[in-house]
């Protein structure tokens, strides 16, 4: 077996997915909220039938579903921009001494300063 190179991190790449990830999430409460016109007008041309209701829960439950992911999105988006951040702020520090643990994963950034894994 094959000693574990660790692994590899690029900051950019972190941020980039975060970024976009916040912009999609963004969009998403403006397109969901132009669900309840077409469904109250469809649901409305099928009175006193039982799938009229159904069809307003169904069109208030993907709504729900997709706002909820929005908020998902918006989560993982901050939560990659400050594991980028958390990265770039690590890269900029001084070379552990003494007893300090090393880097059990071997962890190598790119796209920042060479980190020291002595």
């Amino acid at each position: 077996m094959a000693s574990d190179p660790g692994f590899t991190v690029k900051p950019g790449e972190l941020t980039a997915a975060g970024t976009n990830a916040l912009t999609v999430a963004g969009k998403v409460p403006d397109e969901t909220a132009k669900l309840a016109d077409p469904t109250a007008k469809a649901a409305g041309g099928l009175a006193g039938w039982q799938s009229g209701p159904a069809l307003q829960g169904c069109g208030a439950a993907w709504k729900k579903l997709l706002d909820d992911l929005a908020n998902e999105m918006k989560s993982a988006g901050g939560n990659l921009l400050t594991c980028a951040q958390t990265y770039r702020n690590a890269d900029h520090l001084p070379r552990p001494t003494g007893t300090a643990a090393a880097d059990p994963f071997n962890t190598k950034v790119v796209g920042g300063h060479p980190v020291d894994h002595a």
